[in-house]
C-alpha cells in the first residue's frame, strides 16, 4: 500500500502511552477519572473496570495517552497486555494497604516488557495512610523509589482530595522525555488493539492507539490474519473523523470479524502484517484427558474473552485440576446462538457466557437438548459456579465411559501370558468384559477409527488376589484373550 503524502515535517515527537497497573480497589480508575474529570468506575458493572479503555488529556500544553487496565486478579492478561502497549507504567499502590498480589503481578509485567514505571501511592487522605511502609514494601520487590536510593519516582496522591495529581503528571512527562519517543506520519501504520467487540447495531468496533504512521477512511488494513477496509473512525469522544496520527486513541469500523486485543494493525502487505497473524486454534489446558470438558466460551468484548479463558485455565493448574482437563472448542464474541448450542452438543460440551445473552430460540433448543449454559455478569459469579459446573459436566461424561484403562508396564509370565500393569482412568474393568485397545486416548479417537486390538478381559487382579472387577482409581493387572502380544505402556484398554 503507498505511504501517505509525505512533507518536511513528517516526524514528531509523539505523546506517550501510559498504564495504570496494581491491585484491585486501589484506586487506578478513580485517578484516572480524577485526572479526566470523568466517571467511568460509577458506570461499570460491580464497581470493578472490566474492560480495556484508552484516554488522552492535555497536561503543560503537551499530550498523554491513558490504558486503564482492570485490577482483578483475574484479568492479568489484559494487564500483561496493557503493558507491551504502553511506554510507561504508573503503578498504583494504596497508602493504606500496601504491595498486594496483583501489585506484584503488576511490576512483573512491567519489567518483562522493559518498560519504565512510576509509583503512585493513592489513598494519601485515608487513616492509616503509612507511605514509608509502602516503599518499604517495594524495596523487597526490586522496586526502589528515589527516597529509598533508587531512580523510580514515587508520588504520593489521592483521587479524592486531588492532591499532588499535577506532580503526577509532570513526572509523566519527564520521564516520557528520557526516551525521546517519536512517529512519522508517513511511516508505515502501526496500531495496537487495545479493545475489539460486535457491537449488534455497528458491528465490529475495533479501538485502537496509532503509534505510527496514519489511519485514514478507506484505508486497507489487517489484524490478526483478518482484513478490512476502514468505513469509519471516532475519536474518544465518538467524533467521526477522517484520519488520525499517533498516539490518537480511536474507535475502528470496517473487520468483518473480531481481531484480537493486544495485536497490530498494519496496512495490507505491509512487511509487519506477520506480528499481526492471529494465533488463536483449540486449546487444551491441563493432563487429565480422562476427564476431558469441551467448552466453547463467549464474551462480550475479545479483552474479556482472554481473561475468563485465562481464569478457567487457571482451575485446572489447582487441586480441580486433578478432576478434568478443558478443552476450549470455540471462544467468541458475541450473544449465544443457535450454532453455539449445535456445536456444544456436537462435542458433548458445555456453553460458558460472560456479560452476554442467550438468544430465545437458542435458549429453547438449549432446554430440549439439555445443553447446560451459563451465562455470568461478574468474574466472582463464573468462578464460584464454574467449578461445579465444569465438575458436574466431567462426571456426566465420565458415566458415559464404561471403563477405560492406561498401561503402565507389562509383566511376563512362566506361561507366556503377559500381564499389563494399569490404572483404572474411568468406569470399571470386569473380567469377561469386551476391549478395545488403542494407542492414544480413546476420548481423541474419531468414531472410524479402528482399535489396534479387539478380544475380551480373561483376568483382572487387585495385588495378589483375582477379583471379578476393578473401579477407577486403582491400580490392577489385566490379561487379555487372545493374548495381544504387541500391547505396550502408554497404550489404553476400553470397554466396549
Amino acid at each position: 500500500m503507498a505511504k501517505k503524502d509525505t512533507n518536511n515535517n513528517s516526524k514528531y515527537v509523539r505523546a506517550p502511552i501510559v498504564t495504570f497497573m496494581g491491585h484491585v480497589d486501589h484506586g487506578k480508575t478513580s485517578l484516572l477519572d480524577a485526572i479526566r474529570d470523568t466517571s467511568v468506575q460509577k458506570g461499570e458493572y460491580g464497581g470493578i473496570t472490566q474492560h480495556v479503555g484508552a484516554y488522552s488529556i492535555e497536561h503543560n500544553s503537551q499530550k498523554i495517552t491513558f490504558i486503564d487496565t482492570p485490577g482483578h486478579s483475574a484479568f492479568t492478561q489484559m494487564r500483561a497486555r496493557g503493558g507491551k502497549a504502553a511506554d510507561v507504567v504508573v503503578l498504583v499502590v494504596a497508602a493504606d494497604d500496601g504491595v498486594m498480589p496483583q501489585t506484584k503481578e503488576a511490576i512483573a509485567h512491567a519489567k518483562a516488557a522493559n518498560v519504565p514505571m512510576i509509583v503512585a501511592i493513592n489513598k494519601m487522605d485515608v487513616a492509616g495512610a503509612n507511605p514509608d511502609k509502602v516503599k518499604q514494601q517495594l524495596a523487597q520487590e526490586n522496586v526502589l523509589v528515589e527516597d529509598w536510593g533508587g531512580d523510580i519516582v514515587s508520588v504520593e496522591v489521592s483521587a479524592e482530595t486531588k492532591d499532588n495529581l499535577d506532580t503526577l503528571l509532570d513526572a509523566i512527562l519527564a520521564v516520557s522525555d528520557l526516551l525521546e519517543l517519536e512517529a512519522d506520519s508517513t511511516d508505515e501504520l502501526e496500531a495496537i488493539i487495545i479493545e475489539s467487540k460486535k457491537d449488534p447495531k455497528k458491528g465490529v468496533v475495533v479501538n485502537c492507539i496509532i503509534r505510527n504512521g496514519t489511519l485514514q477512511v478507506g484505508d486497507e488494513i489487517q489484524a490478526s490474519g483478518l482484513e478490512a477496509k476502514v468505513k469509519r473512525i471516532t475519536d474518544e469522544h465518538g467524533q467521526s473523523i477522517q484520519e488520525t496520527t499517533a498516539t490518537a486513541p480511536v474507535s475502528v469500523l470496517g473487520f468483518g470479524e473480531v481481531p484480537t486485543v493486544g495485536d497490530l494493525i498494519v496496512e495490507q502487505g505491509s512487511e509487519l502484517a506477520e506480528l499481526a497473524v492471529d494465533q488463536d486454534h483449540v486449546e487444551i489446558i491441563g493432563t487429565n484427558a480422562a476427564n476431558m470438558v469441551s467448552i466453547i466460551l463467549k464474551a462480550d468484548t475479545k479483552g474479556t474473552l482472554e481473561a475468563v479463558k485465562a481464569s478457567l485455565a487457571d482451575l485446572v493448574t489447582s487441586s480441580v485440576g486433578k478432576t478434568f482437563s478443558l478443552k476450549f472448542i470455540q471462544t467468541s464474541t458475541g450473544s449465544i446462538t443457535d450454532s453455539d448450542v449445535l456445536l456444544a452438543q456436537s462435542v458433548e460440551g458445555v456453553v460458558i457466557g460472560f456479560n452476554v445473552a442467550i438468544s430465545n430460540s437458542a435458549d429453547t433448543l438449549a432446554h430440549s437438548l439439555s445443553i447446560p449454559v451459563k451465562t455470568y455478569k461478574t468474574i466472582y459469579d463464573l468462578l464460584d459456579e464454574a467449578e461445579d459446573l465444569l465438575k458436574w459436566t466431567a462426571e456426566k461424561e465420565e458415566a458415559k465411559i464404561k471403563g477405560r484403562a492406561g498401561v503402565l508396564k507389562l509383566f511376563k509370565l512362566r506361561s507366556g501370558d503377559i500381564v499389563a500393569g494399569c490404572t483404572v482412568m474411568a468406569g470399571r474393568m470386569p473380567r469377561n468384559a469386551s476391549v478395545a485397545v488403542y494407542d492414544k486416548n480413546p476420548a481423541d479417537v474419531e468414531e472410524d477409527e479402528e482399535p489396534l486390538y479387539r478380544g475380551r478381559i480373561k483376568k483382572v487382579q487387585s495385588g495378589t488376589e483375582e477379583v471379578s472387577s476393578i473401579g477407577k482409581g486403582n491400580e490392577c493387572g489385566i490379561m487379555l484373550k487372545p493374548q495381544f502380544e504387541d500391547i505396550k505402556p502408554g497404550m489404553f484398554i476400553e470397554v466396549v
